[in-house]
C-alpha cells in the first residue's frame, strides 16, 4: 500500500472564507476533499455533490461558527449534518468552530469525536493578533484622525484586549485600559497604559474619541454612552450581544460597530491557516491516545 493511501482522508465543507485556507493548510496531513467551500482550495479535490465524495473520511472539518442547528451553510446551498454523518469513518473526527450544543451531541451521539476548536487556548491566543488588527482597520477607516496621538480606551484585560492595547499602543494611541480587578490593572499600568476601574468608566469615558470593548457583559452602558463626545467611536469585540447598549447609541447619535469575526473578515488566509495547525494539532493528539 503506497504512503498515498495510508494518509487520512478529509472532508472540509462550509462558505466562509478561512474554510478554504484551512483546506490548503490540513493537505499535509491528508487526502482533503472540499465541497460547499467558497473557491478550490490548492492540493484539494473540489466535490460537485456531497454524493460525489469516492471514499468515507476520518476528519471532517466544518466552518465557523458553526451554531445554526443541523445545518451548514455553503456555496452550494445549506447542508445537513445528517447527510455529512453519512460520509464519515466510524469514530471520525469532526472539528468546528463554535459548535452549538445540539450539532456537539448530534456527532457524539452517533460515534463520532466532536470537538470545537475554537474552545482551543492555542487558536484563541493567535486569533487576538488578527482581531486587533482588524480593530485597527476599522478605526483608520472610521475616524478621521489620525490612530497616532489619538485616547483610545480599551475595556476590558483579557487576550483580545491585551492584543489591542499593544498594537493601538505601537502605532502612536494614547493608550487607557479600563478594567475591573486589581491585578488587571496593576499588569496593564505596568504595560505603559493609563488605567482606572471599570467602575468609573463614566466619569472617565468623555476623554476617549475612540473606545474598544472586548468585555462579553454590558459594560458599555446608557448611563457611560450618555457620558462621550458626540464624536465617540465605540468598537465593540465581544461576542453577541456584545458588551455595548447599541440601542442608546442609536438614539443619540453615537457611532458604533460591532465587529465579529475579524480574523475571517479581515485576515482569511492568516485565520484559516491557525485552524489547519490547530485542527492537524487535535487530529495527532487523538491519534497518538489510540494507539495501544
Amino acid at each position: 500500500m503506497s504512503n498515498e493511501t495510508k494518509r487520512p482522508v478529509i472532508l472540509c465543507v462550509g462558505s466562509d472564507k478561512r474554510q478554504v485556507f484551512a483546506a490548503r493548510g490540513l493537505t499535509r496531513l491528508g487526502r482533503v476533499y472540499c465541497c460547499g467551500t467558497d473557491d478550490s482550495a490548492d492540493g484539494s479535490i473540489m466535490l460537485g455533490r456531497l454524493s460525489d465524495m469516492p471514499e468515507k473520511a476520518e476528519l471532517l472539518l466544518l466552518p465557523v461558527p458553526c451554531n445554526t442547528k443541523l445545518r451548514i451553510p455553503s456555496s452550494a446551498g445549506a447542508i445537513d449534518c445528517r447527510e455529512l454523518a453519512d460520509h464519515l469513518e466510524e469514530g471520525a473526527l469532526v472539528a468546528g468552530g463554535m459548535m452549538n450544543g445540539e450539532m456537539l451531541s448530534f456527532f457524539s451521539e452517533r460515534g463520532f469525536a466532536a470537538e470545537d476548536y475554537f474552545k482551543r487556548e492555542d487558536l484563541v491566543l493567535r486569533n487576538c493578533i488578527p482581531t486587533a488588527e482588524g480593530a485597527l482597520e476599522i478605526a483608520l477607516r472610521e475616524l478621521d484622525v489620525t490612530v497616532s496621538g489619538l485616547s483610545t480606551l480599551i475595556v476590558g484585560w483579557g487576550r483580545v484586549a491585551k492584543a489591542c492595547a499593544k498594537l493601538f499602543a505601537a502605532v502612536g494611541a494614547k493608550t487607557a485600559v479600563a478594567a475591573r480587578s486589581s491585578s488587571a490593572l496593576a499588569e496593564a499600568a505596568a504595560a505603559g497604559h493609563k488605567v482606572f476601574p471599570l467602575g468609573k468608566l463614566s466619569e472617565n469615558a468623555a476623554g476617549f474619541p475612540l473606545i474598544i470593548n472586548t468585555v462579553p457583559a454590558k459594560v458599555i452602558t446608557a448611563e457611560v454612552i450618555g457620558c462621550v463626545s458626540s464624536d465617540c467611536l465605540i468598537i465593540d469585540l465581544a461576542s453577541k450581544p456584545g458588551g455595548t447598549d447599541f440601542d442608546t447609541c442609536e438614539r443619540l447619535g453615537i457611532r458604533y460597530v460591532h465587529a465579529l469575526g475579524l480574523p475571517g473578515k479581515c485576515s482569511p488566509k492568516t485565520a484559516g491557516g491557525i485552524i489547519a495547525d490547530t485542527v492537524i494539532q487535535i487530529f495527532r493528539e487523538r491519534s497518538d491516545s489510540n494507539v495501544t
